[in-house]
């Protein structure tokens, strides 16, 4: 599935922009860029000699190369790494086939406050550091050497409430067309009408004259599949005046693919663009054929049929990448969360590179879209000192309506958000409305929400931690009982691999407990917490640091995994929720040493917790069942540990090698199967079984001794293109090939043939280790070793290596690129 995911992903992102006559050309400039850490004065200017610079590819984030450190000005909003100015150089030369042409300089991303000149000429400035950009550069460049200067400032810290990284982090290109052409975000298409028999597509194509007359042009309009076959076509002439113009088409596209996440189907608007009898431009927009709708009876509809979002929210970075996530590396966070059984993401809180929402149509994710955190700055509105909120005033309408246009072709996203946890103040009433009213005016055929929001203006209303108190979602529907909401961020449990705690805890926003006190505080009222059973009297586990938080499902602000799950199966107006969140973040942490908060149901490293098995109980129709704890608890022998199933089955059997230990119902109010097992050494097995016939099974035994390392590599080859990356699983385990669940051996890495690493990352919140190292500890038995591909063919032999185990040996084939 893997693959075959991917291939549809590069075709989509592609969006066969390569015309045969090549017309347009889209040019990638991620290569040979030259970098300086620190500010340089005047440092655009001609007679600035970078040749000393350091030279990179991007994306780069040269936040994640650290040091950690406690006294960064971000602190632990920033997971305590640096920010600070970057400046990037790039040597463009002179392309005979560009005379006359428009060359237009494309970012997907700059973290942030960036300014770009060209040849020592400011082409422009713009502080949002997550919104793609770009600049006509056609009246700076000369012929022979060109010289493109970036100048990235994240010195004013915090900039945000999490881990933001710094620097040119996301891909950039050159665009070059003819004088007469369809510009970025240039086209609107639409699906007014569609069901399985026809489905109208309406396009509408902004088409910008640069030249100084009158253009007679014939412009084409046909649709294509994924595997390239035409199913509509129209034409029709016009005289576009200089400047821009806009033509509108529709065609009827016979028994098409409706998409959804479990048939993510992309269709092709091919707009070209021929004058006297040649082709000027051919531009390609990605859409999808489908509907929405929404009401309280049946909830979300898609296609006209229910759809509950079972959603994330997620943060952009990736450690050890930092934000500087590549083709490969984001596809494997979405195939996990895929294999969760997850079919929507909230982007939080800001929007995502292009690459992410190309894999979310192709691979079947519904998507809130998102554009910022922070307003303007006025009693604390803006939620770090110089987060968006310190622009606000002067970009919002430039950004939202740039943000709109990027993204309101795209059929994974389904609804605009309009900001996160933003309080219905009097002085920001006007500035919502406003926000409303642009959406809809760019794209009518989406609703709004907002976090934390239930105002009439919006069509969705938002719930973030004010629908996790017991009777939040009845008085909403009582008040305003025509009114769907859904779970923006709902909601906040925390999580550690491999730890436990059998004792409930409501943590009051995440604030750690003074050493030797109790780790159970109140989020709020006691009476509006949902009541989560301890599942012993005495806590079985008092030996983990209580900075890490309890891999049951039960440590939380108000409301269980479970519980919240239940608010949504039970209610069709609450269409369904986003938890808070999908992986583990830097940055937002609690205090130091803590490089993130711990909300994740999947670690920094890419690992699921036991809580990513109760939302595929919840979430997959794949028969499944997971137990935990582990089973390798020496020196608790005959101590009684909780042993808990998740199962989408309706019954589960427990057994202690080979012996039942009873086979017990699942209770839909409960969501959980446990069982009391007096500790001793042996194999855990669970069987799960519906209407009788078995359906899953998994089991877990215990460990001894660590004996050895083990390396599991994600791909057996690589392509020599600088971007492929590998990543790899390193484990401690036993003589007989079990995985030690409480090793921390440290791991030395020692690799041959050609690569550029990227990092290491355990998924220890409480580890400073450097990111960009080839040594450090496993956590809970793991950790994971991420290596980029560079230009050079070979063989690639990695070494894992621990003082007195065994060492383990993985090769990877380097291949040629094919040009």
């Amino acid at each position: 599935m893997g693959k075959k995911i991917l291939a549809l992903f590069v075709t989509a992102l592609l969006g066969m922009q390569v015309s045969a006559v090549a017309q347009r050309e889209v040019r990638n400039l991620d290569f040979d860029w030259y970098f300086h850490k620190g500010d340089v004065e005047n440092g655009f200017a001609d007679g600035v000699d970078f040749s000393g610079w350091r030279k990179l590819d991007v994306p780069h984030d040269f936040s994640i190369e650290g040091p950690y450190g406690k006294d960064w000005p971000g602190g632990g909003r920033m997971g305590f790494l640096p920010g600070g100015i970057g400046w990037y150089k790039k040597v463009l030369d002179w392309d005979p086939s560009w005379e006359g042409k428009r060359l237009y300089l494309e970012f997907d991303g700059v973290f942030m406050n960036s300014t770009v000149w060209v040849n020592g000429v400011e082409a422009g400035s713009r502080p949002n550091g997550y919104l793609t950009f770009g600049y006509d550069i056609t009246p700076y460049m000369k012929s022979g050497r060109n010289i493109v200067s970036v100048r990235v400032d994240n010195s004013k810290q915090p900039a945000a409430r999490w881990y933001t990284g710094s620097g040119i982090y996301r891909p950039v290109n050159l665009i070059v067309t003819e004088p007469i052409f369809v510009p970025q975000s240039g086209t609107y298409v639409t699906t007014p009408q569609a069901d399985e028999k026809a489905a109208t597509v309406r396009a509408e194509v902004e088409i910008r004259n640069m030249s100084a007359e009158t253009a007679g042009v014939t412009v084409v309009s046909a649709v294509k599949d994924a595997a390239g076959r035409e199913v509509a076509r129209r034409s029709q002439r016009a005289e576009l005046k200089p400047g821009e113009n806009t033509l509108t088409e529709e065609l009827v596209v016979a028994e098409p693919k409706l998409w959804s996440p479990d048939t993510p189907e992309v269709y092709y608007l091919c707009t070209t663009i021929e004058k006297e009898g040649r082709e000027v431009d051919d531009y390609v927009t990605r859409f999808g054929i489908r509907t929405i709708g929404y009401n309280v009876a049946e909830g979300f509809l898609l296609n006209g049929e229910p759809t509950v979002l079972k959603g994330v929210c997620i943060h952009q970075d990736a450690s050890p990448a930092g934000t500087a996530v590549g083709t490969d590396v984001l596809h494997r966070r979405l195939k996990i969360l895929k294999e969760m059984g997850c079919n929507a993401i909230r982007t939080t809180h800001h929007p995502f590179s292009t690459e992410f929402y190309a894999m979310c149509d192709t691979m079947g994710f519904m998507v809130m879209d998102e554009p910022w955190d922070g307003w303007f700055q006025w009693k604390g509105s803006n939620k770090a000192k110089y987060d968006y909120g310190y622009y606000f005033l002067d970009w919002w309408e430039r950004d939202l309506r740039d943000f709109i246009r990027r993204d309101r072709n795209y059929p994974c996203v389904v609804m605009w958000s309009m900001g996160n946890e933003v309080w219905n103040w009097e002085s920001h009433q006007y500035l919502q409305l406003k926000i409303n009213e642009t959406y809809h005016q760019l794209d009518p055929t989406r609703p709004t929400t907002q976090a934390w929001a239930l105002g009439n203006y919006l069509d969705i209303a938002g719930f973030n931690a004010n629908g996790e108190g017991i009777g939040d979602l009845a008085r909403f529907h009582r008040q305003q009982p025509e009114k769907v909401a859904v779970g923006t961020e709902i909601p906040h449990t925390r999580q550690t691999r491999g730890v436990y705690r059998t004792k409930t805890s409501y943590n009051g926003f995440d604030t750690p407990p003074a050493a030797g006190k109790s780790d159970v505080t109140s989020a709020g009222d006691p009476d509006v917490l949902f009541p989560i059973p301890d599942l012993t009297r005495e806590e079985v586990f008092p030996e983990f640091d209580l900075r890490y938080a309890s891999g049951y499902d039960n440590h939380t602000r108000k409301i269980s995994c479970r519980d919240e799950w239940k608010q949504v199966r039970d209610n069709k107006f609450f269409i369904g929720d986003f938890r808070w969140t999908g992986f583990d973040y830097l940055g937002e942490s609690w205090g130091c040493p803590a490089r993130t908060n711990n909300y994740g149901v999947i670690d920094l490293a890419g690992f699921p917790k036991d809580s990513y098995y109760l939302y595929r109980s919840f979430w997959s129709d794949e028969p499944m069942v997971h137990i935990l704890p582990h089973w390798t608890w020496p020196g608790k022998e005959g101590v009684e540990i909780p042993v808990v199933a998740y199962t989408n089955g309706d019954e589960a059997e427990l057994f202690l090698d080979g012996r039942s230990l009873g086979r017990r119902k699942m209770d839909p109010e409960v969501l959980q199967i446990v069982w009391l097992v007096p500790y001793k050494a042996g194999t855990l097995k669970a069987v799960a079984y519906k209407e009788g016939r078995k359906v899953a099974e998994t089991s877990v035994a215990t460990a001894s001794k660590p004996a050895a390392v083990r390396l599991s590599p994600d791909r057996k080859t690589m392509t020599a293109n600088r971007r492929d990356v590998v990543h790899v699983e390193a484990e401690i385990v036993d003589a007989r090939g079990r995985m030690v669940p409480y090793a921390d051996n440290r791991i030395e890495f020692e690799i041959t043939g050609p690569y550029r690493l990227i990092g290491m990352e355990n998924g220890d919140i409480l580890d400073w280790n450097p990111q960009q190292s080839l040594s450090g500890k496993a956590f809970m038995g793991k950790t994971l070793l991420m290596l980029q591909a560079t230009g050079e063919a070979g063989v690639l032999t990695i070494k894992g290596k621990s003082g007195g185990l065994r060492t383990a040996t993985a090769t990877l084939r380097v291949e040629k690129q094919i040009e």
